[in-house]
């Protein structure tokens, strides 16, 4: 393996290194994300450091050059890691899916019910957004109610 190549590496590697432990540090990262790729950076830090056991891993593997083999151990890697994170995205869309559909059940009844308190009075429903009241216009005055105490959806003002 030639010089050039292992000072890239060992670089590149440090780099990754500090720039994980930062964003774990901001908490911008997932402590199990900052594992693998910290122990990704240390096996290349590794490699470049002992050019002997790299060489000696490509001969047994059959593998013509050094640097192929790490090439082909860095891409092995990141297919792996790319694996696990398809996996990990359709946990998530799975869980959201189901989350949205819990929601819209939700939603209807409270629809329904509000239809039915609306039948009984002559009021105007309006929602407002950022904190999820249910708001009645009368031709009296406005303000604002609660639908359902325990509905933890709805804030009082």
């Amino acid at each position: 393996m030639s010089l050039v190549l292992r000072i890239i590496l060992i670089l590149a590697s440090v780099g990754t290194c500090f720039y994980i432990s930062r964003k774990l540090k901001k908490a911008q990262v997932d402590t199990h994300d900052t594992i693998f790729w910290l122990l990704f950076s240390c096996i290349l830090i590794l490699v470049s450091i002992f050019p002997k056991a790299a060489d000696w891993m490509a001969q047994r593997l059959g593998i013509y050059s050094t640097v192929n083999m790490v090439f082909l151990l860095i891409i092995f890697a990141l297919l792996l890691r790319v694996f696990q994170l398809t996996i990990k995205s359709s946990q998530m869309e799975h869980k959201i899916r189901i989350l949205v559909e819990e929601l819209a059940i939700r939603d209807k009844a409270v629809q329904v019910s509000e239809e039915k308190i609306l039948e009984g009075q002559k009021k105007e429903r309006v929602w407002v957004k950022p904190e999820m009241k249910i708001c009645y216009f009368h031709t009296s005055g406005s303000g604002c109610e609660r639908e359902n105490p325990e509905n933890k959806y709805y804030s009082e003002s």
